[in-house]
């Protein structure tokens, strides 16, 4: 069997920004709950992890902290969404990998899907992928583990024979790819930290020095 060409990439911290949006969703939902709103600190590293997640760090049990997941949701899709912006560059960025010859693209995110399809054909960047991949708001493929496994099932890629690149700017794509033996690329302009960015394969603090990299597995 021949082998593919894979690019899967994160969302949130890689293609848009989405940060303000989070943190306006989940303290309306911390006040809703009664919750003390958390620190700047705090709320800084909410951005790429699962909010259930998030909200375990805040105390909330599992019941708790799925009560808070429904009710940040709910205000995420009320107002939350939209205040997303694409960063500078993310648009030309996908329409070239989607115009390189044998080259599939297809999300790797943690964001809800409903929600992440809403975000990227509102910033005209779903007619540039051949897949969707991303968690479920309401099921058991929330972490970003389960994310990679839907997508390399989905798309039947074997990281033993295929070329496959995950580009992702928090912990848990690194982690990840790592699991899956995958190799990753640190989009440093998102929401991760130095030590976070260690810890991928590559590193890269623009779009372009991301395709520079990415010129050495697929083109």
């Amino acid at each position: 069997m021949s082998s593919g060409s894979f690019l899967l990439l994160d969302i949130d911290g890689t293609l848009v920004d989405s940060f303000a949006g989070i943190r306006h969703s989940l303290l309306l939902a911390l006040d809703e709950l009664g919750v003390d709103r958390p620190s700047e600190e705090f709320l800084s590293t909410i951005a790429g992890p699962p909010m259930e997640e998030t909200l375990g760090r805040l105390g909330m049990d599992e019941d708790e902290a799925r009560r808070g997941l429904h009710t940040y949701l709910r205000y995420f899709g009320e107002s939350g969404w939209s205040m997303s912006q694409p960063y500078p560059g993310a648009l030309d960025f996908l329409r070239r990998a989607a115009a390189t010859e044998g080259l599939k693209v297809a999300t790797c995110s943690s964001k809800g899907e409903a929600f992440a399809r809403r975000t990227l054909e509102h910033f005209r960047m779903m007619e540039h992928l051949d897949f969707l991949g991303a968690a479920e708001e309401h099921g058991t493929r929330r972490t970003k583990i389960a994310v990679l496994d839907y997508v390399l099932d989905s798309l039947a890629i074997d990281p033993s024979r295929d070329r496959v690149v995950l580009v992702g700017d928090r912990i848990h794509d690194f982690e990840a790819a790592t699991a899956r033996s995958i190799d990753s690329i640190a989009a440093e302009w998102g929401y991760g930290r130095p030590a976070e960015y260690a810890e991928a394969t590559h590193s890269a603090p623009d779009f372009a020095a991301t395709e520079r990299i990415l010129d050495d597995y697929f083109r």
